[in-house]
């Protein structure tokens, strides 16, 4: 069974990914971005951990306080974190560009977390999310559609 990647790890290798040739207002978009996903992260712990990890969290507080849940939520729990992001983001008001970025990133996210998590069964998830961001408006030129996804999966 392949080890279990934390939802720390997995963000920053994406976001690493996502900086890699970005340069002013959309590398700005990108730390934007992942301030507030991290900033999710944190604030849906409830939601997404087990009273035990939460445990842990509050172990992990006492070596930095900063990320303490990202480094014990496993990977997976991101799919549901996107979830909640999302719901957010549905009743935010818009600014085009700003939520184009940020749609683009929970598309992307998604989509590697599809195949981070290959040996899960995620593809509800996945599903749940890309009607999430068909909610929110178009993802760009660029969509995660549905065919993208199960690519990503291995599926199609």
């Amino acid at each position: 069974m392949p080890r279990s990647l934390s939802a720390s790890e997995c963000l920053d290798d994406f976001f690493a990914d996502r900086r890699r040739g970005a340069t002013g207002h959309r590398l700005a978009g990108v730390d934007r971005a992942e301030r507030v996903l991290r900033t999710t992260v944190e604030r849906t712990a409830e939601l997404v951990l087990t009273d035990d990890e939460q445990l842990l969290v509050h172990a992990e507080r006492q070596f930095g306080a900063e990320g303490a849940v990202a480094r014990v939520m496993p990977a997976a729990g991101l799919l549901l974190v996107l979830e909640a992001y999302l719901a957010h983001l549905e009743v935010r008001p818009s600014r085009t560009a700003a939520r184009r970025i940020e749609l683009d990133t929970c598309a992307a996210l998604t989509r590697h977390l599809a195949r981070e998590l290959r040996h899960l069964d995620v593809l509800p998830a996945t599903h749940r999310i890309e009607l999430a961001l068909e909610g929110c408006g178009a993802v760009s030129q660029r969509s995660a559609g549905p065919r993208r996804l199960l690519k990503a999966l291995g599926l199609a």
